[in-house]
């Protein structure tokens, strides 16, 4: 048992060591196949499962043949689930080492001093076209107010 546990403490410990890359991305494709596969045989131990509950209806020990189809369920289930702790295992801990290649890759190139640079000039196009904007509402507003104010002139000019 002790060997299983350090055993298993090695491959989870190992991929954290190197790189993420193609080699990590194909296995992950192939846990989920496996995963796949593991669904499959849990769906057709269900259908054993209900196909002999059913089965049990028609005989005099009805309880005890419930009971049996039911130990013979959790007997498939628990292999099928002996397979997938170590699989899910290893899922999470690919998982992690790609989320963290991913998360580096993104700090470098939020670093990036060509990014950082271009970030700066946009912030400053962007408080240039506020003050673009801002001066072309007064200049309406101030046109608006000066229509309204030679409207009202025109009115009194009229003889009307």
């Amino acid at each position: 048992m002790r060997y299983l546990r350090s055993l298993l403490a090695v491959f989870i410990m190992l991929p954290m060591l190197v790189l993420a890359g193609p080699a990590e991305e194909a296995e992950l494709a192939d846990i989920d196949q496996r995963q796949a596969n593991l669904n499959l045989k849990k769906d057709w131990a269900k259908y054993r499962l209900e196909k002999k509950q059913h089965d049990c209806y028609d005989k005099f020990f009805t309880t005890r043949c419930l009971d049996q189809a039911r130990l013979e369920h959790r007997q498939e289930i628990k292999e099928i689930r002996a397979q997938e702790i170590p699989m899910h295992e290893r899922q999470r801990v690919l998982k992690d080492i790609l989320k963290d290649e991913k998360d580096a890759e993104r700090l470098k190139q939020r670093n990036d001093p060509l990014k950082e640079e271009k970030r700066s000039e946009n912030v400053k196009a962007f408080e240039q076209k506020q003050i673009d904007r801002d001066k072309r509402e007064g200049d309406l507003a101030k046109k608006r107010a000066d229509s309204e104010r030679r409207a009202n002139e025109n009115k009194k000019a009229t003889p009307f």
